[in-house]
């Protein structure tokens, strides 16, 4: 995977060990951790390193690719896509409470996704959001994704199972996201 996608606002990179202390900041927020799988609440002290520090191994297995989210220099979330243990590419994003309602997710996964289909070449994606984040719904809608199934999946944060929905792209249906045009 690319070591930097570009939106017309966003750029996307692979984390460095310095982005640590911004992750630990923006992560460590019961408003962000309650709607993520794996994310823990509160945020460990040293987990952003520890996280980002086995980046490069997952990317070298074709495991996952995290990429850090920025707009005008500044650490504002993160998206990735990462393999899951059915082998489905599943894509994954979060963004800091301080930046939410300005369309950061939905331009930064529109790029990921862009990336998956044309130059990681894959033929389907699948995302998924716990039932009552109606705004990673919408994110995920608007790049095309439908719902498949109602899934159940673990809330580190909350320490319990909830309810999920399963979402798919197939890359034939996909539409044109604001980063280009797919193949």
């Amino acid at each position: 995977m690319q070591n930097e996608l570009t939106t017309k606002r966003l750029r996307l990179r692979h984390f460095t060990p310095q982005d640590a202390a911004d992750v630990q900041r923006l992560a460590n927020n019961w408003n962000v951790a309650r709607m993520l799988g794996r994310m823990p609440y509160p945020y460990p002290e040293g987990g952003a390193a520890q996280w980002i520090a086995t980046h490069d191994q997952a990317r070298a297995e074709g495991l996952a690719f995290p990429h850090a989210i920025e707009h005008e220099g500044e650490f504002v979330g993160s998206v990735g896509i990462h393999v899951r243990d059915n082998g489905d590419y599943e894509i994954g994003y979060w963004i800091g409470e301080p930046y939410w309602n300005r369309g950061f997710a939905t331009e930064a996964a529109g790029a990921m996704i862009d990336h998956a289909f044309g130059g990681l070449n894959l033929p389907k994606l699948v995302a998924g959001h716990f039932a009552e984040n109606h705004a990673s719904g919408r994110v995920l809608t608007k790049l095309g994704f439908r719902y498949t199934d109602e899934e159940y999946r673990w809330c580190e944060a909350r320490q319990r199972t909830l309810i999920s929905l399963a979402m798919r792209l197939e890359r034939a249906a996909a539409p044109k996201a604001a980063a280009g045009s797919r193949r």
